[in-house]
């Protein structure tokens, strides 16, 4: 039987018009509640460009990262899910851009702070936020 393992993943707090990307996730471990868009590291690839690759993956968007925020441990013994995730922040590259949540994500969109605080989030939205100086 092979040990279990944390696994690394790479999301990204994505800006525009003083608001903040989020998804609406559809898979089994947080299911229907909101995030920060992101998902795993590949073997070879740097935390960054998972970042980027995950947004472009999940949502159709090209992005720019800004900065590193940190590190969040994430762990959901009964959903199976234990992951070290790696946050960054970033802007769109251009103003013009479609939209698209993929099959990880049943709705994705731009929200401002006021809706985050109200909506339905796994705890790691408010600490990237914080982190992030995003959430006052």
């Amino acid at each position: 039987m092979q040990e279990k393992r944390p696994r690394l993943g790479a999301a990204t707090i994505v800006i525009h018009d003083d608001k903040i990307l989020l998804g609406r996730r559809n898979k089994t471990n947080a299911n229907g509640m909101w995030v920060i868009p992101g998902g795993g590291v590949d073997w070879g690839e740097h935390s960054r460009e998972a970042a980027v690759r995950e947004i472009k993956e999940e949502t159709n968007l090209d992005i720019e990262l800004i900065r590193f925020v940190g590190y969040h441990e994430i762990i959901n013994v009964p959903a199976n899910y234990h992951a070290i995730v790696a946050f960054y922040l970033a802007k769109l590259k251009s103003s013009h851009f479609e939209l698209e949540a993929s099959e990880d994500l049943d709705n994705a969109g731009f929200y401002t702070l006021e809706d985050i605080k109200k909506m339905n989030c796994v705890d790691s939205v408010e600490w990237a936020l914080k982190e992030a100086s995003i959430w006052k």
